[in-house]
């Protein structure tokens, strides 16, 4: 005697899974995923050691290299900071031989505006870094750009420097519009220094100190050496407007002598020590809040 079974029960039972067997085929598939995400931890874990020890990037290069005896644009205000908002030479001296890059701004040559004012920037020193200052800026230029193609034409230029370029007005709440933000605004000629010069060797060291990427430019892209003939110095250091500053007091002034050569006593970040009436035996030291002290000895 045959009995017969209909198809779709035969199916239904080759494919129900008793409840036993399901959960522990859930749980096989739960233990997998968990192991795929531990593995990935495990594998960005590895690859975060391996990146924080690996070498600098390459573009670091380019950056100056510090010693104990190196100063940077920084230093400077470290050492004493900008002089008196009264003193518009020596201002317009210390931003110049702070500064690193100046908006360069030039009259276009591209046919779309011609004639009208373009901006750059570009790299610049007036002296090797930590030397004194020069006065005079040098920079490169490349005629693959289009600031060297306007003053082939025409090399009357304006550059702006301000005291905010490494972020001193920004740091103690100062907009770096408001007039309290220094600033200064050089105009005149580009000339190409006489290459095999005594100047050319001074600039090329200049550049070369604050600029190390600058040895390459010479290989790649034909730069050329050059420096500003100034005609007008235009300086904002407070509020009233510009001031105008001529060649010959911008040149006689001496920003190293209130900036980077300060006695403790002329130092405005120089601890005050204040002594008691108690028989001086409570002392009280006041530091400006902007002091570079960070910490006190006390010897007893």
């Amino acid at each position: 005697m045959s009995t017969s079974i209909p198809v779709e029960k035969i199916v239904y039972h080759r494919l129900d899974q008793p409840p036993e067997q399901a959960a522990v085929i859930h749980l096989a598939k739960m233990l997998r995923v968990c192991g795929i995400l531990l593995a990935c931890l495990l594998i960005l874990t590895v690859f975060g050691a391996i990146e924080s020890r690996s070498p600098p990037d390459s573009s670091m290069v380019f950056l100056p290299a510090r010693d104990g005896n190196q100063l940077d644009s920084n230093d400077i205000e470290e050492r004493g900071g900008p002089p008196p908002h009264t003193e518009h030479a020596k201002m317009a001296r210390y931003l110049v031989h702070k500064a690193e890059w100046v908006s360069m701004g030039s009259l276009s040559t591209v046919d779309a505006i011609k004639g009208y004012p373009m901006v750059n920037i570009i790299a610049a020193a007036d002296s090797a870094r930590g030397e004194k200052s020069s006065g005079t800026l040098y920079f490169y230029l490349t005629m693959l750009d289009y600031t060297a193609q306007d003053l082939s034409k025409d090399n009357r230029l304006t550059i702006l420097l301000s005291m905010d370029q490494d972020l001193e007005c920004s740091k103690q709440g100062i907009d770096p519009m408001e007039p309290t933000c220094a600033r200064i605004m050089i105009s005149g000629r580009a000339v190409k220094v006489v290459e095999g010069s005594d100047e050319y060797q001074f600039g090329t060291n200049a550049m070369f100190s604050r600029h190390p990427a600058a040895k390459h430019w010479l290989d790649t892209h034909n730069f050329f050496l050059c420096k500003l003939d100034i005609i007008q110095i235009a300086v904002l250091d407070y509020y009233g407007g510009p001031h105008y500053v001529t060649v010959e007091e911008y040149m006689k002034a001496d920003p190293d002598s209130t900036s980077l050569t300060l006695s403790p006593r002329e130092d405005p970040f120089a601890p005050e020590v204040r002594k008691h009436s108690d028989d001086e035996r409570t002392i009280t030291v006041k530091i400006n809040k902007n002091s570079p002290v960070r910490h006190i000895n006390l010897e007893v």
